[in-house]
């Protein structure tokens, strides 16, 4: 059987996002962003954004 691949590219905003989430997904989401990995990752970029 032949195989058919198509590529495509979906744009999706981080407000459609999170309209599209659950209150349970909006809680795990903020867990994640409260979390020393993320939070590190935020202060990166906002020094970098200062500089």
């Amino acid at each position: 059987m032949p195989k058919i691949i198509k590529q495509f590219e979906l744009d999706v905003t981080p407000e459609r996002f999170l309209n599209a989430c659950s209150p349970e997904e909006l809680y795990e989401v903020e867990l994640l962003i409260t979390s020393p990995r993320f939070t590190n990752k935020i202060n990166q970029g906002q020094k970098q954004l200062d500089q």
